[in-house]
């Protein structure tokens, strides 16, 4: 099937953004995303969902989970929030929060908050504070073992991002870390996305913010995430915000924004990359091997796009939301359905 476009939400007087998915064991898609006042957001951030029952060919209007409004001259800015379906069948929301402005200058004290839904999403409890610090959260990894990871990141004091995580072994009662996944001094990771191989290892795939197009890195652990080895180039040039997880045959995507670096213009690109299982243990450029899926290109002058979510339906499509302002004047939800053949 040709890659196919539709439309999740769109309200030309609201920046919606920063969408993620899940897909309950109901059969429910739901999603949830940020709308704001722009993308850094000054005046407000309310953070909404909506479901659809049809796998995502129509979606309900909107439910408002929490709003924050500017009180003098800050805000209690809601950034990016992430859900899923945990084991047990709740649904939990994660989200991270801090005062705007200073903004991410204070990442380190910024707090990961979380609500729980024992009802399909009908009604959540929350927030809780989870005590998980850093911004842009990754969504809670269970692991084979029973460990719940959650990759937070922050500034360092010489200037450059690191990558860290956060592990629970009491579900999510209490967390310990952070843990360095990934700090190297001229290299900028974060944003990252956490995968579990078959045989247990921990691939951790990350956005390089150096703005000059180089590679994602990626950092492995064989340890449940307690040790963290590399980084390790991967093919994706230009990465920010991986977002992984297995296709129905049993192949790793990644789907992230593409930005060249230089002079080139900002976030114009959405891609899927797809890549083995050995390809995504793999720590030389040379021993792997990926193929990229264009899924969408910014046309605005003020293009802004490439953090998604996506779930694998029952006809063994796959089923990606993503925030993009192309055709919009601020920036819109818009959701993609294709397979694998489509690669």
């Amino acid at each position: 099937m040709a890659i196919e476009k539709m439309s999740v939400a769109r309200d030309d007087s609201l920046y919606e953004c920063f969408p993620c998915l899940c897909r309950t064991t109901a059969g429910k898609l739901i999603t949830v995303y940020r709308e704001s006042d722009g993308h850094s957001a000054y005046e407000f951030t309310d953070l909404v969902m909506r479901h659809s029952t049809d796998d995502g060919q129509t979606w309900s209007d909107k439910q408002v989970l929490i709003r924050s409004r500017r009180e003098g001259d800050a805000l209690m800015k809601y950034n990016c929030p992430r859900i899923q379906q945990l084991d047990d069948g709740r649904l939990c929301v994660l989200c991270d929060v801090f005062q705007q402005p200073p903004g991410e200058g204070s990442a380190r004290d910024s707090r990961i908050m979380w609500w729980l839904s024992s009802d399909e999403g009908v009604s959540y409890s929350g927030p809780v504070d989870s005590g998980v610090r850093g911004i842009m959260p990754d969504k809670i990894l269970q692991t084979s073992r029973g460990t719940w990871l959650i990759a937070t990141h922050w500034r360092g004091e010489d200037g450059f991002l690191i990558q860290y995580v956060w592990r629970s072994e009491d579900r999510g009662e209490t967390w310990g870390g952070p843990i360095v996944v990934c700090e190297q001094d001229g290299l900028n990771p974060c944003e990252a996305s956490i995968i579990e191989l078959p045989d247990g290892a921990l691939v951790c795939y990350m956005r390089e913010n150096s703005g000059t197009g180089l590679c994602g890195p990626k950092c492995l652990s064989f340890d449940d995430g307690q040790t963290w080895e590399g980084p390790y180039d991967t093919l994706m040039a230009g990465c920010h915000r991986p977002v992984s997880g297995y296709l129905p045959g049993g192949q790793i995507m990644v789907t992230y924004r593409n930005v060249p670096g230089g002079k080139s213009p900002w976030a114009k690109n959405f891609f899927a990359y797809k890549e083995s299982v050995e390809s995504a243990r793999a720590t030389q450029t040379g021993e792997q091997s990926g193929i990229i899926l264009p899924l969408d290109h910014d046309r605005s002058p003020h293009s802004d796009s490439g953090y998604s979510g996506w779930v694998c339906l029952p006809d063994d499509s796959t089923y990606v939301v993503n925030y993009i302002c192309d055709d919009a004047p601020m920036a819109q939800i818009r959701a993609y359905r294709f397979t694998e053949a489509d690669f």
